[in-house]
């Protein structure tokens, strides 16, 4: 793919300086640019390494010198570079060709929408609506009564159990499960053993949802697990059986949800995090790395620490934690001459 330095301006809003005649190929970093790609400087830190770079154009904020070389001056260089990496990123439709493969496996009374694409060994089941411009990529599972909306893609490996409802430009990676049983047991009167608790209800993904590869999300016991739109969901995330998240929230890798837990919109939860179950946490909240929430939280909350509490508490407290050993030796020592103190004190009363 080659575009020229003009239109890519021009995708972007910028102001151009030097030739828009350039073809540029790809999108690089700073020091790794080579010519014919693209880079950003959207860091102070970056502003000398545009002379030594060997990429033929640049993206820079307004003001910024380039040094000489042909650049795209821009109100927000990071955001540019996003832009350009849009023009240059993998293309579902330009990579895959719509249709049906002949090794699909096809349900009864299946709704497939307009240039949708359906790939070798997935299984469609019965009753299941799929939307225009959906790509569903090899050995995808798509249970009974299930929906998917338009503008989709399905990566491989992806199950999705019956009865689920997915909205538009949803992007589900690789070995993803939704709508897995929630895990819900009771100990059984006869003999204590855990009992299965039936779960019947389903999962709810709005649109514009991102599901990172072997991230798990669980149906309801009743009603719905919902994940609002605009959330997205790293790899290896956990969401448990009646959770609601808002919209735009971001979880991390290796978080989790217990179950019957509502977050608000725009929470964000950074990695080997986890929420406990039937609680509360209101929007705008952020969740460090490595917590524990244990309680309801209000909006605006930032949390960190198990259990999880205001993270200025929690890096004072970490803070102490460090001087421990110093505050021992020092405790060592006193006690030392304190000793030697009272054995000084205890000298006259031997000598008498």
């Amino acid at each position: 793919m080659s575009i020229k330095l003009k239109d890519i301006c021009e995708h972007l809003g910028g102001e151009l300086s030097g030739d828009g005649d350039i073809e540029i190929t790809g999108v690089s970093g700073i020091n790794e640019a080579v010519p014919n790609q693209i880079t950003f400087v959207a860091n102070t830190k970056y502003l000398a390494a545009i002379a030594t770079t060997q990429a033929s154009a640049i993206i820079i904020g307004r003001g910024v010198s380039g040094n000489g070389k042909a650049t795209i001056s821009v109100d927000n260089p990071y955001w540019g570079f996003v832009q350009a990496l849009e023009l240059f990123s993998w293309g579902i439709g330009e990579q895959t060709e719509s249709g049906i493969h002949e090794t699909a496996i096809i349900g009864n009374n299946v709704s497939i929408g307009e240039r949708v694409t359906i790939q070798a060994h997935s299984v469609i089941g019965d009753n299941v609506e799929i939307g225009n411009d959906t790509v569903i990529m090899p050995l995808v599972y798509i249970g009974d009564g299930s929906k998917i909306g338009k503008d989709g893609l399905i990566y491989s490996n992806v199950n999705i159990r019956e009865n689920v409802a997915i909205g538009d430009r949803v992007i589900i990676h690789c070995g993803a499960v939704i709508g897995s049983d929630g895990f819900g047991f009771t100990p059984d009167p006869k003999n204590h053993r855990p009992y299965k608790i039936p779960q019947i209800g389903t999962v709810v993904i709005e649109d514009d949802v991102e599901i990172g590869a072997n991230t798990t999300i669980d149906r309801a016991t009743l009603s719905e697990t919902l994940i609002k739109s605009g959330t997205k969901l790293d790899n290896l995330v956990q969401i448990a059986h009646n959770v609601v998240i808002g919209k735009d929230c971001c979880l991390a890798a290796q978080s989790g949800i217990a179950g019957s837990t509502t977050l608000g919109d725009r929470v964000n939860i950074a990695g080997q995090s986890g929420v406990v179950g039937h609680l509360t946490l209101g929007e705008n909240s952020v969740i460090y790395s490595k917590s524990a929430v244990t309680k309801d939280m209000p909006p605006g909350s930032q949390l960190s620490g198990i259990p999880a509490r205001p993270h200025k508490q929690e890096l004072r407290s970490q803070a102490y934690i460090r001087k421990i050993p110093d505050i021992l030796q020092k405790f060592t020592e006193l006690q030392k001459r304190v000793n030697e103190l009272e054995a000084k004190l205890q000298e006259p009363e031997k000598k008498s």
